[in-house]
């Protein structure tokens, strides 16, 4: 039942979106494409997101995203945190797409030196598993987590999530 209600609930944020843009969509209405190789970084700023404050647990973001290649895709998820050390995961982030669904606890494989974030809040990319997409086309990706928040501002010194990186891997 509680998953049909957050369904609901997140069906009806969605199709008020502000921005006018979509699910999903870029500055310009199109949705994230593969191209050709490269990775594609899926925003929070750019997702529809959905946010419970009595359960943060199933704060969702989500994206639409365009595969014109089928294949697999190595899956980060980019954290800005102020400890390296302890990102403050609750529980398991879950990614899902299409047929997949990936549940980890982000560990921060990698500390990324950005200029975009500033001190005292560092970079962390957490490598998150691979997803794969059988065929061409429009797929819906989401992240539920209790570190998915709309709010660019970080005034707490909590880790949020602030993108998906998807890195199509080439055999």
């Amino acid at each position: 039942m509680g998953l049909l209600v957050s369904a609901s609930l997140f069906l009806l944020v969605a199709c008020k979106s502000t921005t006018g843009s979509g699910v999903g969509q870029n500055n310009n209405g199109e949705s994230p494409k593969q191209a050709s190789g490269e990775a594609v970084q899926l925003k929070i700023e750019d997702a529809a997101l959905v946010q419970d404050v009595t359960n943060p647990r199933g704060n969702t973001a989500e994206w639409s995203f365009s595969v014109d290649k089928t294949g697999r895709y190595e899956v980060w998820l980019s954290s800005i945190t102020v400890d390296t050390m302890n990102l403050g995961f609750d529980t398991a982030v879950t990614i899902t797409a299409g047929d997949s669904r990936i549940s980890k606890m982000p560990i921060g494989d990698d500390i990324v030196i950005d200029d975009s974030v500033k001190a005292p809040y560092f970079r962390a990319d957490s490598q998150m598993g691979s997803l794969f997409f059988a065929k061409p086309g429009e797929y819906m990706v989401q992240v539920i987590s209790e570190k998915v928040n709309a709010s660019d501002q970080n005034t707490e010194g909590r880790t949020l999530i602030k993108s998906l990186i998807l890195k199509p891997i080439v055999y």
